[in-house]
């Protein structure tokens, strides 16, 4: 009787450190995951400073959410995906820099935020010369699968 209940206890031992360590294994699984996915927000964010100094109206078109809303830096108005896509259309800026500093993700579920400052040089619709530096907190979603940019909100940080 004593060697059956040492059995089962040394069964039951065995099969809870086998459970801990899939447990574990989740967890890094998981881990890893949200390191790819801060990764694909970077990415992302690479990107639209691409689409923006590329004037890629097709890019806002794919990764803005349908929902998505925008505050912009220069009078603090809410935008739609709509309305910004049509102010961009119209947009006759030319940017020569845009590049980012301090950037970070943050991950949790089917959420995440990006932070940080973007550098914009360039030339405004008169041809004056800008040198701005933006404050931003984009916020993403994943909706099918894929990252879509949900709400941004953009301040211009003075000098």
């Amino acid at each position: 009787m004593r060697r059956l209940l040492l059995s089962l206890s040394v069964v039951a031992v065995i099969g809870l450190s086998g459970a801990e360590v899939r447990s574990f294994r989740s967890a890094e699984k998981t881990d890893h995951s949200n390191e790819d996915d801060k990764a694909a927000i970077l990415r992302i964010e690479q990107e639209w400073l691409q689409a923006m100094k590329n004037h890629d109206i097709s890019w806002f078109e794919r990764n803005f959410a349908s929902d998505c809303t925008e505050i912009n830096s220069g009078n603090g108005q809410l935008k739609t995906k709509e309305q910004d896509i049509a102010d961009f259309k119209a947009e006759k800026t030319v940017f020569e820099t845009v590049e980012f500093s301090d950037i970070k993700a943050r991950v949790e579920g089917n959420a995440a935020v990006a932070n940080g400052v973007t550098h914009v040089t360039g030339q405004d619709e008169q041809g004056q010369k800008f040198d701005v530096r933006i404050a931003f907190t984009d916020t993403y979603i994943r909706r099918g699968g894929r990252w879509q940019v949900w709400a941004a909100q953009h301040t211009r940080v003075r000098p």
